[in-house]
């Protein structure tokens, strides 16, 4: 298999999730680490925009490895709780802490709230950055709301969360050839590769 990209990451559930999502949009990408290089030490996150933290990422990741890298910044956002989540979404919730333990700590902040007020937003910036300095952008995003319960096999994280209305079940109750172009990734992934 011939890799053209390299995944700037260091998580591993990030990883596997955007590797399948540009997959499914066609480009072959693996993370960084599997190619024999050192563990990357990447800049610290700011707290404003999902672009620039992309784009920081895939710089650095590119300036660092000498090839061209694809990174993701993402995150939720729930106008039910206005103060958490969105760009410092993984700073709020813990890198360390188990994609299950994260979805019981909004579902614990979500328990007072009614079935209409729980909409959500995921969001997923993608940069893809060559040694050269060159940058593509691109974003997606999925809304929906979440579930009062974790439900689904096919796919973890917020997607176990993730209710869409109109398919009556979460984006993990959903097989990965229909689940990937419905979610935020999936969506910068396809916008991705009409840049590249």
């Amino acid at each position: 298999m011939t890799v053209d990209w390299l995944i700037a990451s260091n998580n591993a559930g990030k990883s596997r999730d955007l590797q399948a999502c540009l997959a499914y949009a066609g480009v072959t990408a693996q993370p960084y680490y599997f190619n024999q290089f050192d563990r990357l030490t990447f800049p610290a996150e700011t707290t404003t925009s999902y672009v620039d933290n992309a784009i920081e990422k895939a710089r650095f990741g590119a300036s660092q490895l000498g090839v061209p890298v694809i990174a993701d910044d993402s995150g939720i956002e729930i106008p039910a709780l206005p103060r958490q989540f969105g760009v410092t979404t993984a700073r709020d919730l813990g890198v360390a802490v188990s994609g299950f333990d994260r979805n019981q700590e909004i579902l614990q902040a979500l328990r007072q709230v009614p079935d209409g007020q729980r909409q959500a937003v995921m969001r997923a910036t993608l940069a893809a950055a060559w040694p050269d300095g060159r940058v593509v952008v691109v974003q997606g995003t999925v809304a929906g709301y979440l579930a009062h319960f974790q439900l689904g096999q096919y796919s973890g994280g917020f997607d176990r969360l993730f209710w869409l209305p109109h398919y009556g079940r979460t984006l993990a109750e959903i097989p990965a050839p229909w689940r990937i172009p419905l979610t935020h990734r999936g969506r910068a992934a396809l916008k991705l590769i009409t840049k590249l």
